[in-house]
C-alpha cells in the first residue's frame, strides 16, 4: 500500500476536517453516511459542503477544490495552503504514518477492507432501497386507482381494506428515505413481506 492510499484510507475525513478546517460536527451526525455543512472554505451562508464518511471524502457544491470532490488530503491542501506533495507529508508526520511496521500495516489494510465491505453493504442497501421505492409507488398508484372504483357499500366492504395498505404504504415510503441505515434495512424487510402478496 504506497503513501497516498494509506493516508486515504487510515486518516477519517471526520478527524482532518476537526484537526484542519476547525469544523465542528454535532454528534448526530458522526453517524451518517453523509451530511452536510458551511464550507470552511468559503463564505458560505447555507450549508454547501457535503461529507461522504462511507467514501471518506468530500465535495463544496460552490466550487472549492475546482468543483471536484477531495479527500483529506485535498483538506490539509486547502486549509494551510500547501501543495500536495506538502499536504502529504503533513498527514504523514501528524499521524505517524512514515515508517510503518508490519503490524500497522497489517491493521491498515484489514481497516481498509473493512471500509471496502462497509461500501458494499451500503451501495447493496441502496439499491434495495430504490427498488423497493419503486415497487411500493407502483402498488401505490394501482391501489388509489382501485379506490376510486368505489361506488357503493358493497365495494366499500370489498376493498376498502385498501385505505389501510396505502397508509402503510406510505409510512415505509417515508422509512426508506430516511439517512438513517437501520430505519432503511427495517423498512425493507417489512416491504419486502407486503409485496410478496401482491406479486
Amino acid at each position: 500500500m504506497g503513501a497516498i492510499d494509506l493516508i486515504k484510507h487510515h486518516v477519517p475525513i471526520m478527524d482532518a476536517l476537526d484537526r484542519y478546517a476547525g469544523a465542528n460536527f454535532s454528534k448526530a451526525k458522526t453517524n451518517r453516511s453523509r451530511f452536510n455543512i458551511h464550507c470552511p472554505y468559503h463564505a458560505d451562508r447555507n450549508p454547501s459542503f457535503t461529507v461522504y464518511t462511507d467514501t471518506n471524502t468530500f465535495r463544496c457544491w460552490s466550487g472549492c477544490n475546482d468543483g471536484k470532490p477531495g479527500d483529506v488530503i485535498d483538506i490539509v491542501r486547502l486549509s494551510y495552503n500547501l501543495d500536495t506533495k506538502e499536504a502529504i507529508q503533513t498527514l504523514m508526520n501528524d499521524y505517524g504514518l512514515k515508517n510503518p511496521n508490519s503490524e500497522q500495516m497489517r491493521e491498515w489494510q484489514k481497516k481498509r477492507a473493512e471500509q471496502q465491505e462497509l461500501l458494499a453493504i451500503s451501495k447493496a442497501l441502496d439499491n434495495k432501497v430504490n427498488e423497493n421505492i419503486e415497487a411500493l409507488r407502483r402498488l401505490e398508484t394501482y391501489l388509489k386507482k382501485q379506490l376510486t372504483a368505489i361506488k357503493t357499500i358493497e365495494d366499500m366492504e370489498r376493498i376498502g381494506e385498501l385505505y389501510h395498505s396505502l397508509q402503510q404504504i406510505e409510512y415505509w415510503l417515508d422509512c426508506l428515505i430516511d439517512p438513517n441505515p437501520i430505519t432503511q434495512f427495517g423498512a425493507v424487510k417489512e416491504a419486502e413481506q407486503f409485496l410478496k402478496q401482491w406479486t
